[in-house]
């Protein structure tokens, strides 16, 4: 970076920090997504404004978000249906609470609430918004009968939004934004990329490789189909065949509001095989990269900026990853870690046997997906976009 593009950005970030609201909603749908990715977000929108309110499904964790800060109102996004017309209560309802709540700005988080936020929006017009891309989720990536019907409804209701001047985009990655915009929407110079949610190195040290035996591989995610769990049984199937001696674990909750959910039966099975180690939730990630060698995401699905990875990253562990948007846009090929195609079970287990073999090639890479994270996924890059994106907002007139 020019001293003169240095010299901008520290202009474009001390205006960023004069930018003040009153009121902002925050639209997320569950409280421990809150609390486990938007911790940064929430403590930046605390700075920017005089009050912050999280609309959110409870799971027992609301008095966690209110010691940040925070006013929680109890709101159910009904994540398990995707169609806008049995959500019209939902609709009605969220319209409801932006006109009580009276926002200068609502802030809304992932496709599913993004879209009915727009629907809800033009029953209670009047505030600024952003809509806050977290990845297209399973609208945006399912090629089934119900989303195709609902996508370009979906789309309608986000366009009638987003084109507005009072409108803001925030994208964790580049390819989500255009696909937006192949869509019709016409975001000028309205949007910011983030380097997903942020990380706090410090609470993630980077680690040696462990010495224990034998190496290890873990996914860390939800446990839905477009992770490519199914992708990565299959690929410690041929490893298993071929006699490496690698320990796949998998880290995660069923998600059963999702559509496109791993069943527990499935689960099992793939543990009876002795194919993977199915360790359920984990409570402090760092204890899986204290004794873990090897990151493993195989989406064959397009991902926003996973968190996972980048906890991973901070830690000091080599990635492998598919080359989808998100992934591909963090992890380079041969650098942090190896890029395989989507939905390439031969290719995954090649990968997952190099690094397997090859002690001094995990600690390098590992070592610079770390310095990877320190050059733009930082809480201070995050937070710093953040705020750029409400100076870009709050200077545009509110429609």
């Amino acid at each position: 970076m020019t001293p003169s593009h240095r010299r901008d950005q520290a202009r474009d970030e001390n205006r960023a920090i004069a930018q003040r609201c009153g009121k902002i909603l925050l639209l997320v749908t569950e409280d421990w997504f809150a609390l486990s990715h938007f911790k940064p977000l929430i403590a930046t929108l605390r700075d920017i404004a005089d009050e912050v309110v999280i609309a959110t499904r409870s799971s027992g964790r609301f008095r966690e978000l209110e010691s940040l800060g925070a006013r929680v109102v109890p709101f159910d996004f009904r994540r398990s249906s995707l169609s806008p017309f049995e959500q019209t209560g939902t609709i009605r309802k969220l319209a409801r609470l932006i006109r009580d709540e009276k926002p200068d700005v609502t802030h809304v988080v992932a496709m599913q609430p993004m879209v009915l936020a727009s629907m809800a929006l033009r029953l209670a017009p009047g505030c600024r918004v952003v809509m806050h891309l977290t990845g297209l989720g399973f609208l945006g990536i399912s090629e089934g009968l119900a989303a195709r019907v609902i996508r370009p409804l979906a789309f309608a209701a986000l366009r009638g939004i987003l084109n507005r001047d009072n409108a803001w985009l925030i994208a964790e990655n580049p390819d989500d934004r255009d696909y937006l915009t192949e869509n019709g929407i016409l975001l000028g110079n309205r949007s910011t990329i983030l380097g997903g949610a942020g990380i706090d190195a410090s609470a993630f040290p980077a680690l040696p490789q462990p010495q224990s035996r034998p190496v290890s591989a873990a996914f860390v995610g939800r446990l839905i189909r477009s992770k490519g769990i199914e992708v990565l049984a299959e690929a410690a199937r041929y490893l298993h065949d071929s006699k490496h001696d690698l320990d796949l674990k998998l880290y995660g909750k069923i998600d059963a509001d999702n559509p496109d959910a791993i069943k527990s039966s499935q689960l099992d099975g793939w543990q009876r095989d002795g194919l993977l180690d199915w360790r359920g939730h984990v409570a402090d990630v760092r204890e899986v990269w204290a004794d873990t060698h090897i990151c493993v995401l195989p989406a064959i699905t397009r991902e926003g900026m996973p968190r996972a990875l980048l906890e991973a990253a901070a830690s000091a562990r080599p990635l492998i990853v598919t080359d989808v948007p998100g992934c591909r846009h963090f992890v380079r090929d041969g650098i942090e870690g190896r890029v395989v195609p989507p939905g390439d079970a031969k290719a995954l287990a090649h990968a997952l046997a190099e690094l397997t073999s090859d002690h001094a090639l995990r600690a390098e890479m590992g070592m610079a997906a770390r310095a990877r994270v320190l050059h733009g996924f930082t809480l201070a890059h995050v937070q710093a976009g953040i705020r750029r994106a409400y100076a870009g907002l709050l200077e545009q007139r509110t429609l």
